[in-house]
C-alpha cells in the first residue's frame, strides 16, 4: 500500500512540476509578444508567474531556453537507443525518425508558438542564435554517446558515432537556423539517405 502512495505521490509531484514548466513558457511567450524578447526579463516572468527565481532556472536555464523544446530531441534519442540492436546505425536512426515522425519538441499547444517567435529572434537576436547552437550540439552529442552504446564502441577512437553525429547534427542546425518551417526533419533525413544512395 506504501509504495502505491508513494507512486501517486510522484505522478502529483511529476503533473506539478510539468504545470510550473508550462505556465512559465506560456507567461513568458505572452510577454514576448506584448513587449518584444528583448525588453522581456526573468524578474517580469517571476513577477507574472509569482515564482521566485530558483524556481525558474530550475527548470530554464536561460530566457533563451523558452523557445525550445525542454526535452529537444529526447524523443528521437530514446527511440535510437531503443531501435532494435540487430538494425545498422543508419538504420537504428532511420526507425527512430519513422516513429517518431522526426519530431524534434514535444507537440504541446504552445509548440507551433514557440518556433514562430523562434524562428523571427534567431537571426535578428544573437543570443538566441548562440543558444540555438548549444542546444544543437548537445543533442549532437547525445547522438554521438548513444551511438557509440549501441556499438559497444569508445568514440575516441572508433570514428562511426561521430560520423554518424555529426551528420544528423547538421541536418538539424541547418533545419533549425536555416530551413523554412515548412520543412521536416524526417524530410531531410530522406534527403540525405537519397544523397547517401547516390551514385555516379
Amino acid at each position: 500500500m506504501q509504495g502505491t502512495d508513494t507512486a501517486a505521490e510522484q505522478r502529483f509531484r511529476d503533473r506539478k512540476k510539468a504545470r510550473t514548466r508550462d505556465s512559465i513558457r506560456s507567461t513568458a511567450l505572452d510577454l514576448f509578444e506584448e513587449q518584444g524578447f528583448e525588453r522581456t526579463t526573468v524578474d517580469q516572468i517571476c513577477r507574472r508567474v509569482d515564482i521566485a527565481h530558483r524556481t525558474f532556472f530550475r527548470y530554464y536555464p536561460t530566457k533563451e531556453a523558452l523557445l525550445f523544446g525542454w526535452d529537444f530531441g529526447q524523443a528521437i534519442l530514446d527511440a535510437f537507443a531503443a531501435a532494435p540492436a540487430e538494425l545498422p546505425l543508419w538504420g537504428a536512426l532511420d526507425h527512430a525518425l519513422t516513429v517518431t515522425d522526426g519530431r524534434l519538441e514535444e507537440p504541446v499547444e504552445h509548440t507551433e508558438r514557440r518556433r514562430r517567435l523562434r524562428r523571427a529572434l534567431i537571426d535578428a537576436q544573437r543570443s538566441v542564435h548562440n543558444y540555438a547552437l548549444v542546444v544543437i550540439d548537445g543533442f549532437t552529442e547525445r547522438i554521438i554517446t548513444v551511438a557509440a552504446e549501441r556499438l559497444g564502441v569508445d568514440p575516441a577512437t572508433d570514428l562511426r558515432p561521430t560520423a554518424l553525429g555529426t551528420l544528423f547534427g547538421g541536418m538539424v542546425r541547418h533545419h533549425v537556423l536555416i530551413a523554412p518551417e515548412t520543412d521536416t526533419v524526417a524530410g531531410w533525413h530522406k534527403a540525405y539517405r537519397d544523397a547517401l544512395g547516390t551514385t555516379g
